[in-house]
């Protein structure tokens, strides 16, 4: 079973096909506030022709997304597209629990990133999802979501530093070529990449104290684009997982799809 996967960020929608959780392909474009259903149709008919497959291919389809207002447009593109009317996530589709947290504020990234690292490394564990924000959940011993964290991420810091200075240079994230900088730019990337993996250490370690384990028996999951460029400054060790998303998609998918009919008719 082919089934597309849609996670609209807030920078980037992901588009993903996977067919028995194997990725066949993943692209991107441009979360688009602008969008209308013909332009995102052609823009889903350009990427499926450039991996050589039809939109007639696709079972089944699902949407993630933290920008509502363009989940009516995007599944009107998806059903012209693929003939079926996608799945939209919701809190309804989502097991996990949760303790001392307004679920309803729990952005729909996050808690997709928590079904699919909670199935693959169980719990206790923390995510942390390096995208237009850095959002960090943690799942404790139970499996309840224990709460988390949101701050700039790492592109958007470095946005942040152009537009409110005078003098600081436009940037875009890059890998740091040593610890410390040497110029304006190197002290600038290296300042949002290797202090965010700073930041990174030093919660898991704050967390780990605060549920009374040892460290090594809190696992740490980076997800997100940006993950890369972090994950070489790391001191404790994390599993890099760039589809986690897709993945948490897919899952919610299959064990949701006997109740939500890919046949439905859209509100």
């Amino acid at each position: 079973m082919k089934i597309l996967l849609i996670d609209v960020g807030n920078s980037n929608i992901v588009i993903g096909l996977f067919e028995d959780g194997t990725k066949l392909f993943q692209d991107r474009t441009e979360t688009g506030r602008n969008w209308d259903s013909l332009c995102f149709m052609n823009e889903l008919e350009t990427i499926f022709f450039s991996h050589s497959i039809s939109g007639n291919a696709v079972d089944g389809a699902i949407i993630s997304s933290v920008v509502p207002d363009l989940n009516p447009i995007l599944s009107t593109a998806i059903r012209h597209f693929t003939g079926h009317n996608p799945m939209i996530a919701d809190r309804s589709h989502i097991d996990i629990p949760v303790r001392d947290y307004d679920i309803d504020r729990l952005g729909m990234d996050r808690m997709v990133d928590m079904i699919a690292a909670r199935e693959k490394y169980g719990a206790p564990l923390i995510i942390y999802d390096l995208g237009t924000c850095t959002t960090m959940s943690t799942l404790d011993a139970e499996g309840y979501f224990n709460g988390g964290m949101i701050s700039p991420g790492v592109q958007l810091g470095l946005d942040a530093e152009a537009q409110k200075t005078a003098q600081l240079p436009e940037l875009m994230a890059d890998s740091p070529k040593a610890l410390l900088g040497n110029d304006t730019v190197s002290c600038m990337i290296n300042g949002s990449v290797i202090g965010t993996a700073a930041m990174i250490d030093g919660i898991h370690e704050r967390v780990a104290e605060e549920m009374n384990l040892d460290i090594e028996k809190l696992p740490l999951v980076l997800t997100g684009g940006l993950g890369r460029l972090v994950l070489p400054w790391m001191k404790h060790p994390a599993c890099f997982e760039p589809d986690l998303l897709l993945n948490g998609l897919e899952i919610l998918y299959r064990k949701n799809v006997p109740m939500t009919s890919s046949e439905a008719v859209l509100p």
